[in-house]
């Protein structure tokens, strides 16, 4: 599949579904979507106890991700789309771009989150050299791809068929419309095995879990040239 189709399709689904953006992850991720957002920044704090004094929000939408972190700090917040970057109250600038290119210097953050967005990357690999280049550390959740082929195809099944009638409960038509395009995601993304091998390139330390059958993987990591 053309990526650079799959990315603009995604682009625009964003645009139209960011008014209920968290109500439709919560029914898509059976209730855990914030559960496993915070479980992902706590393991920072696991291993440094110290608050972040700065740090990247990457593909942070309205600012999810960001909310579970503790302490006094300086986030910036970056979106590819400014529509979810317009209802972030949680960030202290705001910066449009992409994860492949980021308009960052090198290990300039303390600590990068990336709360449900680096599936919509143009080129994941490229996004986590990224990543690994402009912090200390990372902390991300994300849409997963099942190791499991037979686990793999039910995911398929459910992305398919029964999330968005699911979403269309509780979000007008033209959202949960939208929300078909999770299925695109999942069927053009990497296993879950391949992202830790992408991951461990570029990082010293990992901690790599999965939730939700392979559907949603988390991982920790600290850059390989920090010390």
């Amino acid at each position: 599949m053309d990526f650079g189709y799959r990315w603009r399709a995604l682009m625009e689904a964003y645009k139209k579904i960011w008014k209920a953006y968290e109500r439709a992850n919560f029914i898509a991720t059976l209730g855990n979507v914030d559960r496993w957002r915070e479980e992902a920044v706590s393991l920072f704090y696991a291993v440094d106890g110290r608050s972040p004094v700065k740090v990247l929000d990457a593909g942070a939408g309205p600012g999810n991700m960001a909310r579970h972190l503790r302490g006094v700090r300086y986030v910036v917040a970056l979106d590819a789309t400014p529509e979810m970057l317009y209802v972030n109250t949680t960030a202290d600038e705001k910066v449009v771009g992409v994860f492949e290119y980021m308009p960052f210097r090198d290990k300039g953050f303390d600590l990068l989150l990336a709360g449900y967005s680096l599936h919509a990357s143009i080129d994941i690999e490229r996004a986590i050299a990224e990543f690994n280049r402009v912090s200390l550390y990372q902390c991300v959740v994300s849409i997963g791809n099942p190791n499991n082929k037979f686990v793999r195809k039910l995911l398929s099944i459910y992305t398919k068929f029964i999330l968005p009638k699911l979403v269309c409960l509780i979000t007008p038509k033209e959202v949960c419309k939208e929300y078909k395009k999770i299925h695109l995601i999942i069927s053009s993304i990497p296993p879950n095995a391949k992202i830790r091998e992408i991951v461990g390139r570029y990082s010293k330390f990992m901690l790599f879990k999965e939730r939700g059958f392979g559907s949603v993987y988390i991982y920790f990591a600290s850059s390989s040239n920090f010390t």
